[in-house]
Parts: C-alpha cells; sequence; structure tokens
C-alpha cells in the first residue's frame, strides 16, 4: 500500500495540534501540582479548628466527671474516718474493691470506736492523672475538720484520694493517703499608696455610703452613680472607718468622668454589738465635680509587676 501524503495545510493543522496538546498536558501537570500542594497545605500546616459545640461539649463533660469525683472522693473519706473497724468491711465495700487480707481479717468485736469525729468534708483540688484504657484517672484532695472525741478542738486535715470515673461511674482506686497542709501562702503587695485625708470630699462620700450601706435600706442613691447595681446591705448597728487609702494622689480639680480606686477598711457593729471587720475596695468617679461611687470591686489593686511573698510556715 502507497503512503499518503498529506497536503501542507493539513501538516501545519497537525503539528499546530501537537503543539496545544503539550501546552494542555504542561497546565494540567501545573494544576495538579497546585492542587497537590494545597492539600499538603490544608492537612499539614493548617490547625483543624473543632467545632464550637464539641469544644463546649468536652468542656462541659470534664467538669461533670470532675464534681463527680470529688464529690465522691469526699464521702469516701468521711466513711473512712467515721467508720469503726467492726463495720469496715461491710461499709466500705460499697466504695472499694478491698484487698483480700482486709476481707479474712479476724471480726473485731462491736463497740470498737471510730477513727474521728468530723464535720463535713470538703473537695479542696482535683487534678486529672490521665487514663487506664476508656477510664479517666483523677487526684483528689479532700479537707476535714476532725477531732478525736466530740469534744475535742477540731484540726484541719487533708487527704489525697487517687479517683477512677468510667462511663460517669466515678470509684475510688486505693484508700486515702493522708498529706501535709499545702502551707500559708504568699502575700501581694497592694496598690494603695496614698493615703486619704479625713478633710478629702472623697473620704466624706465613701465613708457615708459605707455608713448606709451596712445600716440603712435606702438613701444609697446620694452616693453611687445613677442606675448602679450596688444596693444597701442594712441591719448592721453602727460602722466605724478604721483607714483610707487610694491608688493615686486625687486631683484638686479632676476631670468629669475620672476615676480612681480606694480601700477603705471598716468595723461594723451587729444587732448584739459584735464588731465585725471588713474591707471595701472601691472605684469612685468624678461626675461634673461630684465624687460617687462606681463599683465595689471584685478584688483589690495590686502592684503591677510585684511578687508574691511567700509567708513562712509557723
Amino acid at each position: 500500500m502507497s503512503a499518503i501524503t498529506l497536503s501542507r495545510t493539513w501538516q501545519n493543522r497537525i503539528n499546530h495540534g501537537r503543539l496545544l496538546a503539550r501546552r494542555i498536558g504542561v497546565a494540567l501537570l501545573a494544576v495538579g501540582a497546585l492542587m497537590g500542594t494545597a492539600a499538603s497545605i490544608k492537612v499539614f500546616l493548617v490547625a483543624q479548628h473543632p467545632d464550637d459545640a464539641d469544644v463546649t461539649a468536652t468542656a462541659y463533660r470534664l467538669a461533670n466527671q470532675r464534681d463527680a469525683v470529688g464529690a465522691r472522693a469526699a464521702t469516701f473519706v468521711a466513711a473512712v474516718l467515721t467508720t469503726p473497724e467492726s463495720d469496715r468491711a461491710e461499709v466500705l465495700q460499697r466504695f472499694i474493691t478491698l484487698p483480700k487480707p482486709d476481707t479474712v481479717a479476724p471480726p473485731t468485736p462491736a463497740g470498737d470506736p471510730a477513727p474521728a469525729v468530723i464535720d463535713t468534708p470538703r473537695v479542696w483540688s482535683v487534678m486529672a492523672a490521665g487514663a487506664a484504657g476508656d477510664a479517666n484517672l483523677y487526684s483528689v484532695i479532700v479537707t476535714v475538720e476532725q477531732r478525736p472525741y466530740a469534744s475535742a478542738p477540731p484540726t484541719t486535715a487533708f487527704y489525697r484520694v487517687p479517683m477512677s470515673i468510667w462511663h460517669y461511674q466515678p470509684r475510688p482506686m486505693d484508700m486515702p493517703t493522708p498529706i501535709s497542709d499545702p502551707g500559708p501562702g504568699a502575700d501581694v503587695t497592694l496598690g494603695y499608696d496614698h493615703a486619704l485625708s479625713p478633710t478629702s470630699p472623697v473620704y466624706a462620700v465613701v465613708a457615708g455610703f459605707i455608713t448606709t450601706y451596712l445600716t440603712s435600706t435606702s438613701g444609697l442613691d446620694r452616693y453611687v452613680v445613677a442606675d448602679s447595681w450596688i444596693k444597701p446591705i442594712g441591719g448592721y448597728q453602727s460602722v466605724l472607718i478604721r483607714t483610707a487609702a487610694t491608688d493615686a494622689d486625687i486631683p484638686e480639680q479632676p476631670a468629669t468622668g475620672a476615676q480612681f480606686h480606694v480601700r477603705v477598711t471598716a468595723t461594723a457593729s451587729t444587732s448584739q454589738f459584735a464588731t465585725v471587720p471588713f474591707t471595701f475596695p472601691l472605684t469612685v468617679e468624678n461626675s461634673g465635680g461630684t465624687w460617687m461611687i462606681a463599683d465595689i470591686g471584685p478584688a483589690p489593686q495590686v502592684v503591677a509587676d510585684s511578687e508574691p511573698k511567700p509567708v513562712p510556715k509557723a
């Protein structure tokens, strides 16, 4: 069979088609490379953002677990401290699987005393301690006021209890361990270095506010900013202002809206003429030339960047 001779026009068309095909192939390879790079970045570099509902559910679950193991640990400590040895095997088996030596020990005569007389135990802390399979582990510290007998003075004791929670079921893993108290802590430097003179108009406002706040049921609107949430407590006979100090010097002509923090210590007298010491971390605000109470702060002001000062153990 003789070869077919193509015209120049068809040869040009074929050559152009081959060139176009090569260009399309290169473009497809480039697009594929870009898509692969993007996928790699998404998988390896871009952090996955968990759904807010999942985060909230996890937070609630962990909080519920901590509450559950804490409550169970406190109940367990109470049982250990108040159960006589003669009843221990029967009572404690509701909480923990007792080891063989304890379950086969000779019975103790009835009427033996309980280890302690206690107040209601309280959970001091709950710390995560890992996992064992699908059970979450926690270390719970329980504090209790205990006495060797009812008329004895109480002492504060601390016990650590290893806990597990499996399918929402908390259970002690072992008997409590008595531990020492966590220590006296540290003092934090408060930020009120400027004594407030009793002749200052701010002093008059804070003194009038605290007296009205603690002794009356009305009249507080003279001292607090408009629409304040602060309502009078009442119930006390009288109030004595002990000290007052601010976190900065108060100018003679403050700008409207200027705020300062004032710490006031006071002693209130009850209806039975007993005295109670109080502290008020107040925010005062200048409103058109008149000082008013803007807030009772949740905590006093502290010196910025100050280091806590550990309190020596007694």
